[in-house]
């Protein structure tokens, strides 16, 4: 829940640096949108995947939940296509757990001693 909590805090720092350096326009926006929250999500995998196994997926379905409400509240009010909110839904848990796999970060004690 801590990962979660700091991934929040990072996306905001990150949203509030982006507005003040480079004022974005709503296209903007939504271009860097999922850039940056994709970039919390694989941070946060990855720093999950440090602490504990479970807590990668863990983390994964609280993002996944955390969008299907946001976008079910309608947040965002910038008009976008279906596929852009469906690729937050999707790329956002995936990112989560695909992350540290790729980065090959693994939990202290899982990697196997060569024979």
């Amino acid at each position: 829940m801590g990962v979660y909590i700091v991934m929040g805090m990072l996306k905001f720092a990150a949203d509030l640096a982006i507005s003040k350096l480079v004022a974005p326009g709503q296209t903007t926006y939504v271009v860097l949108a999922p850039v940056v929250f994709l970039t919390t999500s694989a941070i946060g995998g990855c720093v999950a995947s440090r602490i504990r196994r479970g807590a990668t997926i863990f983390l994964a379905f609280i993002v996944m939940i955390t969008v299907a409400v946001l976008i079910h509240i309608r947040v965002c009010t910038i008009p976008v296509p279906w596929w852009y909110q469906f690729g937050f839904l999707t790329l956002g848990p995936l990112t989560v757990l695909i992350a540290p796999a790729i980065a090959g970060v693994l939990v202290p004690g899982d990697a196997q001693p060569a024979r």
